[in-house]
């Protein structure tokens, strides 16, 4: 979060919140820690985070309530009770933001919550009125920082300071360019590297707001940038100087992922007109989910591409085993050779009785090796299903964010239960864990019935099953992983047209999407069984009609009957 957009944020909270008493504390993440305040006829929440990758403080609308309890939060919200919120101070360019807590407004402050959002150095502080430190979101040891060591028990001190140059709306044109000239870079860098309050979506701001005749200015090198364009850039600095310093904001957001809160509405054309505190919420709800939701599906890639292997590895194993064996009727043959001489001793003897053992033992090993084979090849096809379904929850725009990520969440649970895969996990909240579960995606036939679509394991197992009626019906790609949909035929007779739609949503979730046509196992629910000790959506029918399904129909329905949500 750039220190504008900080700046703003703050300015917001001065203006409406104090003083305030604080109610409450918790923590959902291990870096984010969200604080209420009440106020005489409102409650206002604040989530501050000080992840090395988003930094940041907001205003937020009123958040699930945490079961369990970090020992950061239980201090802080036992710490400040029945305290009041009387000051919030930050110094211009600066990014530590202080919060002074007193008894009551007009008493001396007695306790503080100091945040540094800089980056990866980013921290929180819970002090007493002495600066000593009670609690701290992440300490550093002396062999992490030379500059300054953080524990409990010490006493705070300012992180290092900042050496680069304050803006001033006293700058004239020449002093600005022969700061940022000192080292030819490009006119990003030179900014951020000269100017403090600098960050790379202040230039690409700075950039949009500027009537350059040039869209990528800020990529170039400062030498080969015109005088002309340099003076319109610094036109907008000026601007963005002069709102900084007067606290005038207003927030815009642009192409869904540029947003500023210093361009007034009459000044550019904006997608949105929201209030600024909502805006940033939005915004970085959005965002932060979209991390999430990639480095969920980064991190199944990565568990289904290593247990894959591990299978891989352990069925070429058995391969060989069981190439080995085929070696029973040699051995065989040369103790029939032994027992065939007409003159044969006692050493003969236990040497024919040791080959006879051996053949044996290789001929009993083939069955167990056939069977470990077909256990290491339903492994591997498992595999194969679930990354099916990872493809499927990709290449889809439709489930809110929040969805998606539940649903991902639930196929990382599936693997490491199925597989017995033992991951890292952050701590886990209690009362979460009890919470409703994804749902499977449903959409209606023209005619009116439902149909449901399993997106993950237990869905499918679900929809098939628990869900299920006699008189409906069960569509599967053939011999291609794939979800399982099942249309709600047991409520009126399905239409021939209410077949084909199934069989082509069948055809659009499963692996052989990409092709023209796909063949269909439509088969009548009182035909399926569940596989006795397969995981959860294995199960096994008689009496298939098979039937073709097309996927690009099936997608084409999809987008007319569900609405995209972002």
């Amino acid at each position: 979060m750039d220190i504008t957009s900080i700046r703003s944020v703050l300015h917001y909270l001065s203006t409406n919140i104090l003083p305030t008493k604080f109610e409450t504390a918790q923590q959902p993440e291990p870096n984010t820690i969200q604080l209420c305040f009440r106020g005489v006829d409102s409650q206002t929440w604040l989530e501050v985070s000080w992840n090395g990758d988003s930094p940041r403080i907001l205003k937020i609308n009123k958040p699930e309530k945490i079961g369990s309890e970090s020992t950061l939060s239980k201090q802080i919200r036992y710490g400040l009770k029945y305290m009041a919120l009387i000051s919030i101070n930050q110094d211009d360019f600066e990014r530590v933001i202080k919060f002074g807590f007193a008894k009551k407004p007009g008493d001396e402050i007695s306790k503080y919550l100091i945040f540094e959002l800089m980056g990866k150095h980013s921290n929180i502080f819970y002090l007493d009125n002495k600066h000593k430190i009670i609690a701290v979101g992440k300490q550093i040891k002396s062999n992490q920082s030379s500059f300054r060591t953080i524990s409990t028990g010490s006493i705070y001190s300012d992180p290092p300071v900042n050496l680069k140059k304050r803006p001033t709306e006293e700058e004239s044109f020449q002093s600005w360019k022969d700061s940022i000239s000192t080292v030819p870079e490009s006119l990003k860098c030179c900014l951020i590297n000269t100017y403090q309050g600098v960050s790379p979506i202040l230039t690409k701001q700075l950039e949009k707001f500027s009537n350059t005749n040039d869209s990528e200015i800020m990529e170039k090198n400062i030498n080969f940038i015109s005088n002309e364009n340099l003076k319109e850039i610094f036109k907008s600095w000026k601007i963005w100087i002069s709102r900084f310093k007067n606290k005038n904001f207003n927030f815009s957001i642009f192409n869904n992922y540029f947003y500023s809160v210093w361009f007034l509405d009459k000044e550019i054309n904006c997608e949105n007109k929201i209030d600024l505190c909502t805006g940033l919420e939005n915004y970085y709800d959005r965002h932060l989910k979209q991390r999430k939701l990639e480095l969920l599906v980064k991190k199944i890639e990565g568990i289904i591409f290593k247990q894959a292997n591990n299978e891989k590895k352990n069925l070429n194993i058995q391969y060989d085993l069981l190439s080995k064996s085929e070696n029973y009727k040699i051995y065989k043959e040369k103790a029939d050779k032994i027992f065939a001489t007409n003159e044969i001793n006692k050493k003969d003897i236990i040497r024919g009785q040791k080959l006879y053992k051996k053949s044996k033992k290789l001929k009993r090993s083939r069955e167990l090796i056939q069977e470990r084979l077909n256990i290491y090849k339903t492994n591997i096809d498992r595999l194969d299903e679930f990354n099916t379904l990872l493809e499927n929850l990709n290449s889809l725009n439709h489930e809110k964010l929040i969805v998606k990520i539940k649903l991902l969440e639930e196929i990382i649970e599936e693997i490491c239960n199925e597989f017995k895969i033992n991951i890292k996990r952050q701590r886990e909240d209690k009362k979460s864990s009890s919470k409703i579960q994804s749902a499977p995606m449903q959409v209606n036939t023209p005619t009116g019935l439902k149909l449901q679509i399993g997106r993950n394991m237990r869905q499918n197992d679900l929809i098939s099953f628990k869900f299920s009626k006699k008189g409906d019906l069960w569509f599967h790609a053939q011999e291609s992983p794939g979800s399982h949909v099942v249309l709600k035929s047991s409520s009126q007779e399905a239409s021939e047209q209410d077949v084909q739609i199934a069989a082509d949503l069948a055809a659009l979730f499963s692996k052989a999407k990409r092709n023209i046509k796909v063949p269909i196992n439509l088969v009548k629910i009182k035909e399926l069984q569940k596989i006795k000790k397969g995981g959860p959506g294995c199960v096994s029918f008689k009496n298939v009609e098979i039937i073709w399904g097309n996927p690009t129909r099936g997608e084409d329905y999809i987008k007319k009957n569900l609405k995209t949500v972002i």
